[in-house]
């Protein structure tokens, strides 16, 4: 049975007496309290969050990968801002399916650091690149599928992030080789940013959700 605080207001429907449609939003648009209680009415998740996100904040060391592009990023000092700038957009149940969805658009997200790029190849030491990179992106827009909608894991569910519209670069390279193989690779952009954000995206909607809304224990960074 799935539990739902409609618009704040205490009230169960349970799945055998299904609605019209199976679709159900129980909380007006950017109701973060009334969203907070129905996650935890189907969770396990603490309630007592700060409330906040920072404006900027630094992650020491942050590593992800690019399979197509056979590379490694190494980030140290990254700086990540405008975070606090996301905002929710959607949030309902499928009781057909047992499933929640939450959504998220972030504006004008910046990410500084100084960044170390490892490019692998069969039998073959990686070759090194190192940059300073700042990046920031007009729109990312992510949606978080959550499985089991009575008995909420937030901590394993994927979060999908689509860039619609490519981000702004400034990069500083540090050396030739660095400059000559950047050129190469970013004429592929599109296809870098969506893996990229198959590993930044959890972050951003976890620190999100457990900042602002309740909190599941993730590990964030």
């Amino acid at each position: 049975m799935i539990y739902f605080y409609l618009l704040a207001l205490t009230a169960t429907v349970g799945v055998a007496s299904p609605p019209k449609s199976a679709i159900q939003r129980p909380c007006y648009p950017g109701d973060l309290a009334c969203v907070r209680d129905n996650l935890k009415a189907n969770s396990r998740c603490n309630a007592n969050v700060r409330g906040s996100i920072p404006a900027a904040y630094n992650v020491p060391y942050y590593r992800f990968e690019t399979p197509y592009f056979k590379s490694s990023y190494v980030e140290k000092n990254l700086i990540i801002r405008n975070h606090n700038r996301c905002e929710l957009i959607d949030f309902f149940f499928n009781t057909a399916t047992d499933k929640a969805v939450i959504a998220v658009d972030c504006v004008d997200m910046n990410f500084e650091s100084d960044r170390t790029l490892l490019q692998h190849e069969s039998y073959k030491e990686d070759r090194v690149y190192n940059y300073h990179i700042n990046g920031t992106y007009p729109i990312l827009r992510l949606t978080t599928t959550i499985d089991n909608a009575n008995d909420i894991d937030f901590c394993k569910e994927f979060t999908y992030t689509e860039v619609p519209i490519l981000p702004v670069f400034h990069i500083d390279p540090k050396d030739k080789p660095t400059q000559n193989f950047l050129t190469r690779e970013l004429s592929e952009l599109i296809i870098y940013e969506t893996e990229t954000f198959a590993y930044r995206g959890q972050e951003i909607m976890s620190l999100f959700v457990q900042s602002l809304i309740c909190d599941f224990g993730c590990k964030i960074y």
